[in-house]
């Protein structure tokens, strides 16, 4: 059998349903479009007969009109939907594409979520026969709209027919691979927006987060929806790539979707024999809090972290339930720099106004449209023949930098045009990029590596670089401190947010907190108390407090966080305040003294002014009070080891396989897998029983024939799933672990939730 390959995976699961989707018009929702975009799957819709692509949540009536494939003139009798969320939250848009195009007969809808999904979501009124449920209801919902006719907007022609065909399939592979061994969910999908644990829980960090791990997993029925739909949507992914699993897990959340696996499986196997056997692990992002928090050596990470991202574009209907917006993985790439050099340049000028013009064509408005200096869009791409991806996922900041200078230059070399060898600094690269796009078919045809070498020189832009470094060099420093002492480390802490507050400060309020994040949780590791005490000191704490405190009254124009709800007009009076006090020094250096007031009697003056200092001394109280809450939040960060101590005996078991080199600090999944592929018996590890064990456990089991516990190390698939997300540095560091190991033959899946950055991290838990 072949290797195991996402994208081609991806791409195959298009080719399957190619019957459908010719002489269609296909819509995809936003999520879809992300996944398409990451799986390079575009020109093959072209090749396989796509009259033309739309987007569901921006339908036009003009949509059957511009086609991509002019072998087509008749009307289109064809609709084709691909969409990444539950039918009914897509529902209106489904139809409302039915009542705008009057001479469609047939409606093929795929979703990504799998049928079982929508019966077991609280919010979606489908039962069982979810799908079936929905051609008849989506049958029923057309005819009354078309009986309708003149007196409802969308429909066009009131004699288009009534009859209609309707459809609804699975397609599993709508996910976004970052390369052909590492995926995410869709951002703008069900699956990334559902709730991981329940936000009034104890145990809970966030809704976008798994619970933390106390060691008691929660019954099919208490488990939030977002943990059960996880379950069923790695079945079916599995299923769908022709692999039988067993199944292991870390972390309570983890065993929970399992067990839920683990049922499915004997309720829905299907198994054949050219099923190939891998070993799945699913892993609780809140075993590893740290990884993703930290700015680590990853040339994607550093892009990603620097890049401006996109804003939800989803509109689909939103159900009572709480959804956690994630934010899309779609970039701004800018072309700013090459637009505002080049302006006396003519022709380059224009070359680059009609290619991103083109790229966005789909933010066009015929009323009221402007050039955006930004190239929207993915530029985390994969182009066919260019596994740009693949190649940079595995690179630190600087050698990723060189690959793509080096691209560069075989690109120019291609196109026969010239620039020097010696390429060294950062204006060399944006050099490159120009001659690159002074034609627009080559500027087209380079799209790929001139999007990445705008990225990358974002990226190493001032003030985006020195913002990194500054991050890097703080993260050292608290791992440094907390190798020595409680105290030390609250000093580093409170060092940082005391630059926070002034005018030559690099970091932000919103950047020291999560350095706060990273050093509680180091404090955590390093100093371990009981679940509900600080890891320092109350002298060390209080400190830590008047610091956090005296910050956001010194910018509090910078304190858009969450803990701070409900004080927004008293911060942006008080920023006012810091304004005036600026403005003239004189008035606020006034001394109260009796004497000094001489001839100042008038009352109403020193009304307002003693109720200025009320109001000053009130808003003083009440951020106190707040950042008790949030150092409460803190204490939760740092009793995580010892929550669990399954979790932390699997912690400390995995130390002996930390980075020999000083400074360098390895996440979970690399540990693990340097344990699991030297086949040591992993404390912490839950093995799920596959079908075979469990016959083995009800029959022959009572005559002592049990089934053994399989070793994850001999599976020549191993699948990783990270509950709640991944960062890139992970996906490198997993390579790491397998090329150390020399065991070159083992191929390895990892998938997330989602993309992580540490900004992301922040905003999980305290945004």
């Amino acid at each position: 059998m072949g290797s195991v390959d996402l994208i081609r995976s991806c791409l195959d699961s298009l080719r399957q349903i190619s019957d459908e989707i010719s002489d269609a018009i296909l819509y995809i929702d936003s999520g879809t479009r992300e996944a398409f975009q990451f799986s390079g799957a575009f020109p093959l819709l072209l090749e396989l007969g796509v009259r033309s692509l739309c987007s569901l949540d921006n339908l036009s009536p003009l949509d059957a009109a511009a086609g991509w494939n002019l072998n087509y003139v008749d009307p289109p009798t064809k609709i084709v939907i691909i969409t990444s969320r539950l039918l009914s939250d897509t529902h209106r848009y489904i139809l409302r594409c039915l009542g705008t195009h009057s001479t469609i007969q047939s409606c093929v809808v795929f979703t990504s979520i799998p049928e079982i999904s929508h019966s077991a979501h609280i919010d979606c009124p489908l039962g069982p026969d979810a799908f079936h449920e929905y051609e008849t209801l989506l049958t029923q919902d057309y005819e009354e709209l078309v009986k309708k006719g003149n007196n409802n907007a969308y429909i066009t022609d009131t004699e288009g027919p009534t009859q209609l065909s309707v459809s609804v399939q699975h397609l599993p592979m709508v996910i976004c691979p970052i390369s052909s061994r590492v995926f995410v969910l869709p951002s703008e999908g069900t699956m990334a927006e559902l709730c991981l644990s329940n936000e009034e829980s104890e145990e809970s960090l966030g809704p976008g987060l798994p619970a933390v791990s106390s060691g008691q997993s929660l019954d099919g029925d208490d488990a939030p929806s977002g943990v059960t739909l996880t379950a069923h949507y790695l079945y079916y992914l599995a299923d769908k790539m022709d692999l039988k699993l067993e199944i292991f897990s870390v972390g309570d959340t983890s065993k929970t979707i399992g067990k839920t696996m683990m049922d499915m499986s004997s309720l829905y196997d299907v198994s054949r024999r050219t099923k190939r056997s891998a070993g799945l692990l699913l892993v609780d992002r809140t075993v590893d809090l740290l990884s993703p928090c930290l700015h680590g050596d990853s040339f994607l990470e550093r892009i990603l972290s620097n890049l401006p991202r996109q804003h939800s574009t989803s509109k689909a209907a939103q159900s009572p339930s709480k959804i956690i917006k994630r934010v899309p993985l779609d970039m701004d790439v800018p072309f700013d720099t090459i637009l505002e050099e080049e302006r006396g340049n003519n022709r380059l000028y224009e070359n680059v106004i009609n290619f991103v013009s083109g790229w966005n064509s789909s933010e066009v408005d015929d009323n009221n449209f402007e050039i955006s200096p930004k190239l929207s869009g993915a530029f985390l791409a994969n182009y066919p023949g260019a596994s740009y991806l693949e190649s940079l996922l595995d690179r630190g900041a600087r050698d990723g930098l060189l690959l793509v200078k080096k691209w560069l230059l075989e690109s120019l070399k291609n196109e026969n045009l010239s620039v020097s060898s010696k390429v060294t600094s950062q204006s060399d690269l944006r050099n490159m990029v120009k001659i690159l796009s002074r034609d627009q078919k080559v500027l087209v045809r380079n799209r790929g590596i001139v999007k990445l070498a705008l990225a990358a020189d974002m990226a190493n832009s001032e003030p985006q670089s020195s913002r990194w470094d500054a991050f890097v060099s703080a993260e050292k420093m608290l791992s440094v401190s907390s190798a020595d002492s409680s105290q030390s480390l609250s000093s580093e802490i409170r060092d940082f947010i005391n630059t926070s507050s002034t005018s030559q400060g690099i970091l932000s309020l919103k950047d020291v907190l999560l350095l706060s994040m990273v050093g509680y949780i180091l404090a955590g590791e390093n100093f371990p108390t009981s679940v509900s005490m600080s890891p320092f000191s109350w002298e060390e704490e209080r400190s830590i407090k008047d610091a956090i405190v005296d910050a956001i009254l010194e910018k509090p124009q910078d304190a858009k966080i969450k803990f701070l709800n409900g004080l927004e007009k008293e911060l942006e009076s008080q920023a006012k305040k810091n304004v005036t006090k600026e403005g003239d020094p004189a008035k606020s250096d006034q001394i109260d003294d009796f004497d000094d007031q001489w001839g100042n009697w008038d009352e109403n003056e020193e009304e307002e002014e003693d109720k200025d200092d009320y109001g000053e001394v009130q808003l003083k109280l009440e951020l106190r009070d707040r950042v008790d809450q949030l150092c409460k939040f803190f204490h939760k960060l740092s009793s995580l080891p010892v929550r669990s101590p399954t979790i932390r005996e699997l912690l400390v078991d995995l130390n002996k396989y930390e980075s020999g080199t000083y400074g360098i600090r390895k996440g979970l999944l690399y540990k693990l897998l340097s344990a699991i592929l030297i086949k040591g018996d992993v404390p912490g590890i839950e093995y799920h029983s596959s079908a075979v064990g469990r016959f083995f456990k009800s029959g022959f089991g009572r005559f002592g024939l049990g089934q053994a516990k399989p070793n994850l190390g001999d599976q020549s698939v191993l699948f990783i799933f990270v509950v709640g997300g991944i960062n890139a540095l992970e996906a490198r560091e997993v390579m790491e672990a397998i090329t150390e190991s020399g065991k070159m033959d083992t191929e390895l899946i990892l998938g997330g939730t989602t993309l992580l950055t540490p900004d992301d991290m922040f905003d999980l838990m305290l945004s």
